[in-house]
């Protein structure tokens, strides 16, 4: 085999390998539901699965209900009081939950959880919540949480984009290289 050939079917492998093998993240569409001691909180939440495929960056939350009826729309969503993450982050085994969502910048109403040890003296889970969604601070039942997919990804990471386009590139360069030769 000659050493373009070869050389260029390494890479080729390479770039495949790397294009196959990196885990990426990827935005999705989750159904959310919370049971608090005075009610069900039900939403539609947009977000990007992390490579452990666990953690949900959220980036929106809609179609909010409380006991079936439609509540108010929460536009902000983040971290519960900077929390410890850079991001709102839920999850899909209810761990590592560090959220809020509100209806204004104030956070008049709206409803979230807040992680052990964001604030002084709080060592467990907690679930906070404003008047329209039942108004209670209160411990974090794990068998009250549900964050599932609802679907397939809607848009391809640009990892795996470029990741695409690699393999394509290598392609055409191979293609080329057995041309001239």
């Amino acid at each position: 085999m000659p050493l373009k050939s070869s050389f260029c079917y390494s890479v080729a492998l390479a770039t495949v390998a790397t294009a196959t093998l990196a885990p990426v993240a990827s935005a999705a569409t989750f159904n959310f539901s919370y049971t608090s001691s005075l009610g069900t909180i039900t939403a539609t939440v947009d977000g990007t699965l992390q490579p452990d495929n666990n953690t949900v960056f959220v980036s929106s939350i809609s179609n909010t209900t409380f006991n079936g009826s439609p509540a108010p729309a929460l536009p902000l969503v983040g971290p519960f009081f900077g929390g410890l993450a850079p991001e709102a982050v839920l999850s899909l085994d209810g761990a590592g939950l560090d959220f809020v969502a509100c209806n204004t910048t104030n956070c008049i109403d709206g409803f979230g959880f807040l992680p052990p040890n964001a604030i002084v003296g709080n060592t467990t889970d907690l679930f906070a919540s404003g008047s329209a969604y039942g108004s209670v601070n209160e411990l974090f039942v794990l068998a009250n949480y549900s964050l599932t997919p609802a679907g397939t990804p809607t848009v391809p990471e640009p990892a795996t984009v470029l990741g695409l386009l690699s393999v394509a590139g290598v392609g055409l360069l191979c293609k080329g290289r057995k041309l001239e030769g």
